[in-house]
């Protein structure tokens, strides 16, 4: 009777307890990498997949911006899987100089774990103890299944939370492999899926148009734009169709590149889907995905290329059939669908410029020069070997200033005095201006939350708007301008009335709503809020 009576409470606080709407199974949180909004609504009259049910079946929420300011990968994973801001949690960026370690570290590093599955670097949430979505869903029903899977690793660890049953991530070669932070051994599906892969069969794929080519010159660009990555017979430069790969390239290694990694994560998908029974049960299960591709293909071609159109009609297209197969085995009635993005991203700074707009690379010999200048100024004015540099960012031997009597305000004058005058580089700040700084500002507010009190950079520049650190061909993100930080999120499930939500709202809004949609109870530390959503 007490078994009876749990699993009623269990059903009830799963949001089933409603005798109208049917009961959510399963919940589908789904991170396309660098998606920037105009990607859904450029082409809404082409998609005829699974963006198309996603954007009929859903709430669109077209004002929603990642609030923290370096907008990269592993900082916009983790928001979206805990909905707390990645400064204060220690998300720094996807690596970082650890200041305690003394040395390079990558977001998800785990020197103690070991890879499963196959060779590769072993990943996990080992650094950090904030819980994410799926956490809380286990902590209200502990027989919740949760599996996140992704091209990247810090994808699938950020989205997988701190205990979830497996994540999978690839290992840049021929596997999606694991770490024995999750498991002791790989499943045998897993083995089965990895030996079936066979990535020497993309060898003499080519990657061509899905459409004429007439539709790709009305919804993009020219085919050939100087700026664009060419990573094929590159000899002339020659960035156009059809893509494949060289003969001394493995397809594996570069195959991430390529929107077909995205039809294999779905493959992935599904072979969870059905191996591991989600979404057949009454206990709510989570599976996220990260689809890693379209930020690959986006940062070599930008965009507005026709490209990043074909790796999207395609990706729609893919989505499709994974959402009718999951129809069939579970019912659309009984999913909860989540799209977002970790980041969006700037254009080619030359199709800026085409356009009129101020935008640029910065220029590597000006900006070493000023490294230069820094370290020789503050090694004679104050000593020398008083800062580890990390890119644009300073780490300070506090003590050995304090010794030297020495405060911040001295050397970091310094490097304020020569860092601006790179060009395109807007201004310098210490971590305290920041903290101490007045958030009504959103570029500063953005800056605040990607600050964590001790182990943030002492000394750190701000790049000015339209300007990337890469140079000389593809395109970057990372700053806290609109660009970088607007992404789409839709809520949908099926027979949901379509509507558009201009309001403004936050990514760290997410994992809070879909811990209301279920009704289970949300943490008292998240930084987001709950989104109306019926």
């Amino acid at each position: 009777m007490k078994k009876l009576l749990g699993l009623f409470i269990s059903v009830c606080l799963l949001g089933s307890c409603t005798k109208d709407t049917p009961q959510i199974k399963l919940v589908v949180l789904m991170v396309a990498d660098q998606l920037r909004p105009d990607l859904l609504s450029r082409f809404d009259d082409l998609y005829k997949g699974g963006f198309r049910w996603l954007i009929d079946n859903g709430v669109s929420f077209t004002n929603v911006h990642h609030e923290h300011s370096y907008t990269a990968t592993g900082p916009g994973h983790y928001v979206i899987g805990t909905g707390q801001y990645p400064g204060p949690g220690g998300v720094l960026g996807n690596s970082f100089y650890d200041r305690v370690l003394k040395k390079q570290v990558n977001c998800v590093e785990d020197p103690v774990a070991k890879p499963i599955g196959g060779v590769g670097s072993a990943r996990s949430y080992a650094r950090y103890s904030i819980k994410g979505i799926g956490d809380w869903m286990k902590s209200a029903d502990s027989l919740s299944k949760v599996y996140s899977i992704a091209g990247k690793g810090r994808s699938a660890v950020f989205l997988g939370g701190k205990h979830p049953d497996l994540v999978l991530y690839y290992n840049y070669h021929d596997s999606f492999i694991s770490s024995d932070y999750y498991v002791e051994s790989a499943p045998s599906w897993l083995n089965a899926f990895n030996q079936a892969l066979n990535m020497q069969i993309y060898r003499d794929s080519l990657w061509t148009r899905s459409f004429p080519d007439s539709v790709y010159i009305k919804y993009a660009r020219e085919d050939h734009f100087v700026g664009e990555v060419d990573s094929y017979r590159d000899d002339p430069y020659s960035p156009v169709f059809p893509i494949g790969f060289d003969p001394d390239v493995e397809p594996g290694d570069e195959i991430m590149g390529m929107p077909w990694f995205e039809n294999l994560i779905l493959n992935l998908a599904g072979s969870v889907l059905i191996e591991e029974s989600l979404g057949q049960d009454h206990h709510v299960d989570l599976l996220s995905i990260s689809f890693s591709a379209m930020d690959w293909i986006i940062h070599y071609f930008g965009p507005f290329s026709q490209e990043v159109m074909d790796a999207s009609i395609k990706l729609d297209e893919y989505l499709g059939d994974f959402i009718s197969d999951l129809d069939r085995s579970i019912g659309l009635e009984h999913i909860e669908f989540i799209l977002t993005a970790d980041h969006g991203g700037l254009p080619l700074p030359e199709y800026e410029r085409s356009q009129g707009r101020k935008s640029g690379r910065i220029d590597r010999d000006e900006l070493n020069e000023a490294f230069e200048w820094i370290e020789d100024e503050i090694a004679e004015v104050y000593a020398k070997n008083l800062f580890v540099r990390d890119g644009t960012n300073y780490f300070f031997n506090l003590g050995k200033l304090k010794k030297r009597n020495t405060q911040l305000s001295g050397p970091a004058g310094i490097i304020k005095k020569y860092l601006p005058k790179v060009n395109g580089i807007e201004k310098v700040f210490t971590k305290q201006e920041i903290l101490d700084a007045d958030t009504t500002d959103k570029i500063i507010r953005r800056m605040k939350n990607m600050i964590h009190p001790e182990r943030s950079p002492d000394v750190l520049a701000l790049l000015s708007s339209g300007n990337i650190y890469r140079t000389p061909y593809g395109t970057g993100h990372g700053t806290p301008y609109d660009y970088d930080t607007h992404v789409p999120l839709l809520f949908s499930r099926k027979n949901r009335p379509k509507r558009r939500v201009s309001d403004h709202a936050a990514t760290v809004d997410i994992a809070p709503t879909i811990g209301h949609i279920l009704s289970i109870p949300i943490p008292d530390n998240v930084d987001g809020k709950i989104l109306k959503i019926e």
